[in-house]
């Protein structure tokens, strides 16, 4: 997974110094693919499909094909298209294998600045090989959240997106947009961010970087009752002791 995640990460850092030119589509209303997307999952795609033949996948841009034992692979190959077009470098690769809907191990991959999250189930995680964990003894007026406002064609959200800013950012030292899921919960993960929540993401979005906060010693829980957090992208992320305050300011109706 490392291996091929930085050869997929080469391929984009090379793209983006041709950025303005790249062939771009809008898969729906502020949604959009490149050529680099497409490459990146191409080479991710090929290198572990020739490494591990039977396993399934699941990518954004490639759709879907089956799995032997219910292993597959949950792929993102640029998390933040839309950052990475403006030249703001905050954008990243994430790349989870999955046993139905339970992460084995996972990563995330940020190319720009050279930081590589990765957890194994039972095992850790680590950025850059070296063992993260989440914040702790934070108070919330001292916490630093993040989340996601809803834009474009994925507006359905927006007004309890809202009415959570409303509730929450009084109580706290602030709240970001980035931009980039997978980077979000890996911040959650190293301790960089307090939390992170929001609704209806694809599950490329939030594969890999539940693993890291869960390996981390923080808590993902899915925000509606019933609905695991890969299948609806809906979810609060956050270390132990604030999770109960988070999760009483945000919102739960689907």
């Amino acid at each position: 997974m490392a291996d091929v995640a930085l050869r997929a990460g080469d391929v984009l850092l090379d793209y983006r110094t041709r950025r303005q030119t790249l062939r771009t589509e809008q898969k729906t209303a502020g949604d959009f693919v490149t050529d680099a997307d497409r490459a990146a999952e191409a080479l991710i795609s090929a290198a572990l499909g020739a490494a591990y033949p039977t396993y399934g996948w699941l990518g954004e841009e490639g759709g879907a094909r089956g799995a032997q034992d219910g292993l597959r692979w949950v792929v993102d190959p640029l998390d933040g298209t839309t950052n990475y077009l403006k030249g703001l470098p905050h954008w990243a690769i994430s790349i989870a294998l999955y046993k139905g809907e339970e992460a084995l191990c996972a990563l995330v991959y940020d190319p720009a600045k050279a930081e590589m999250f990765v957890a194994e189930r039972g095992h850790g995680a680590y950025l850059n090989g070296v063992a993260m964990q989440v914040s702790n003894s934070v108070p919330l007026d001292e916490a630093l959240f993040a989340t996601g406002v809803p834009a474009g064609g994925r507006i359905t959200h927006l007004p309890d997106c809202l009415d959570d800013l409303e509730r929450l950012m009084p109580q706290t030292a602030g709240i970001r947009r980035w931009g980039a899921a997978a980077l979000d919960l890996a911040y959650v993960a190293a301790g960089r961010l307090e939390g992170y929540w929001e609704r209806n993401l694809g599950a490329w979005d939030v594969a890999a970087g539940t693993l890291l906060v869960q390996e981390a010693g923080g808590v993902v829980t899915p925000l509606w009752s019933g609905r695991s957090v890969l299948s609806s992208g809906s979810f609060i992320a956050t270390n132990a002791e604030l999770a109960p305050a988070l999760s009483g300011f945000i919102g739960t109706r689907e």
